[in-house]
């Protein structure tokens, strides 16, 4: 049975009045934070939920796409429709010990979205005892140095990362790779605690781009099995990624 969080801690989800307060297991409410374009979400997204739900033994997992995506510019399928297909993405993991949902914060704050305004946000609203955890992929780390206020990150949320096939930490830029070294904890630490870890897990044997998935059906091949139910029939549907 899923467990919901305090409403103090988070009042814009909804109480289940069933549900156990985690607060009398005397641990801190577990937030996973999956963020990303999601153009399209993808079964390497769902494996990446699933796992870190799984060994971080998370309470709640929320899917948060970009609005304003700063470093893509243009090229970007419009929030409406990734936002759409994220909804989608989520519901797929229904089943999961977890609530998983996804959240339009992004989508409706103007400006571009950073993610360090976004774990702000969260820290504020989930309040100070509770277990932050950003959720992301190879790449995404590899790309964290260029990500604005990357370094103030971590005063708000642990950085949990799963790693594709053939991935190797020395590749990674070189305050990223001391801020891993000094930080890296190993799950426990991360279910116990607010923030200011690295967590990564090596198992996971997915790679997938969305890049590479984009061009597919633009080629007009199907992807049906590189997605999640329900967010191919929202491409076919609606045009999606088309070259007409």
């Amino acid at each position: 049975m899923n467990i919901t969080a305090p409403a103090a801690s988070a009042p814009n989800r909804p109480a289940q009045a069933d549900d156990p307060d985690p607060a009398r297991h005397g641990r801190p409410w577990r937030l996973g934070i999956l963020g990303g374009t999601f153009d399209p979400p993808h079964v390497g997204h769902l494996a990446l939920a699933r796992l870190c739900i799984d060994h971080l033994q998370l309470d709640e997992l929320l899917w948060i796409p970009t609005g304003q995506s700063w470093q893509k510019g243009n090229d970007v399928t419009p929030a409406a429709d990734r936002l759409a297909m994220t909804e989608l993405a989520a519901a797929a993991l229904a089943d999961a010990p977890a609530r998983v949902h996804a959240s339009r914060m992004e989508v409706d704050r103007a400006g571009p979205s950073y993610t360090i305004d976004t774990v702000r946000q969260l820290r504020e609203q989930y309040g100070p005892e509770a277990s932050l955890a950003w959720l992301m992929g190879a790449d995404q780390l590899l790309r964290l140095h260029t990500w604005h206020g990357w370094e103030d990150l971590l005063d708000y949320v642990h950085l949990c990362v799963a790693t594709r096939p053939g991935f190797a930490l020395d590749r990674l830029d070189g305050p990223v790779r001391d801020a891993l070294a000094q930080r890296r904890a190993d799950a426990h630490l991360i279910q116990s605690t607010p923030s200011g870890r690295m967590w990564i897990d090596q198992t996971l044997a997915v790679d997938l781009s969305s890049t590479a998935l984009r061009q597919r059906l633009a080629a007009g091949q199907r992807a049906d099995d590189q997605l999640p139910p329900g967010v191919a029939h929202y491409i076919a549907t609606h045009g999606l990624y088309r070259q007409d």
